[in-house]
Formats: structure tokens, C-alpha cells, sequence
């Protein structure tokens, strides 16, 4: 664990060690790594919408007086611009459609603790007392 003002490596700051350890410690660092992914995608989006809309432009542009070329390109301009929005409402969609079904599909943690706890119970297995759920016990 890294103290104030230093900087951990960030295999070391993701690690489920450094996050508590154990089962708690292994969610947190799923749930880290799941969240960047989505928000990368997002920022990738968000890029491919700004190169589609200037590659929009550009084509407009250029296109002079010809209508067929204006055309596309404000075609080109309104569905970079539909996929933007799309992507952006897909957290409030996500979102919507796990409270209406009871999963909690944007806090991945809260979901695998729930499988991970619900994934005993039920199945005739009993865990070992102490041990965690999620090492095979010998």
C-alpha cells in the first residue's frame, strides 16, 4: 500500500492485495477493471464521433453545389451524431432495464458479491468456514 504523496505502480494499485485481499479484494479489482473498460469505450466513441463529424464537414464542404455530395454528408453528420447519443444514453437504458429487472448491471461489485454469495446457497455445496469462495478448497 502506497503511502500519501507516493505513486504506486499500476500492476501494485490494482492488484486484489492491495484492495483488501481475498474475495473482497477480488471484486474491487474486477469492478476497477470493468469500469475502465466501459469508459474507454466511451471515450472511443466519443473520438470516432468527432473524427465522423469532421470527415462530415470536410465532405460538405467540398462538395461545392452538388446536392448528391451535401446529401451524404448530412447524412454521415446526423447518424455520427445518433450513434453519440446512443452511446451516452446507453448508461440511462442500462440503467433503466436492470431497475426494472432488479440487477444492478452498472455496479458490477454489487452483482458479483450476489452471484458470488448466491452461488453457495442452494447448490448442496457448504462453504468452508473461513475459507473463501473463491479459491478452490483443497
Amino acid at each position: 500500500m502506497a503511502k500519501i504523496g507516493e505513486i504506486e505502480t499500476i500492476t501494485t494499485a490494482r492488484s486484489p492485495e492491495s484492495l483488501g485481499g481475498g474475495r473482497e479484494g477480488f471484486i474491487a479489482s474486477l469492478e476497477l477493471y470493468i469500469g475502465d473498460i466501459i469508459g474507454a469505450i466511451t471515450v472511443l466513441a466519443g473520438l470516432f464521433f468527432i473524427v465522423y463529424a469532421f470527415m462530415a464537414a470536410f465532405q460538405w464542404v467540398t462538395a461545392g453545389d452538388d446536392s448528391g455530395k451535401i446529401e451524404k454528408a448530412k447524412n454521415r453528420f446526423i447518424w455520427g451524431t445518433l450513434g453519440l447519443i446512443l452511446i451516452v444514453a446507453s448508461y440511462a437504458i442500462i440503467g433503466l432495464i436492470g431497475s426494472l429487472i432488479g440487477i444492478s448491471i452498472l455496479e458490477p461489485g454489487t452483482m458479483l458479491n450476489n452471484i458470488i454469495r448466491d452461488g453457495t446457497e442452494g447448490s448442496g455445496l457448504t462453504p468452508i468456514p473461513g475459507s473463501d469462495p473463491l479459491v478452490p478448497n483443497p
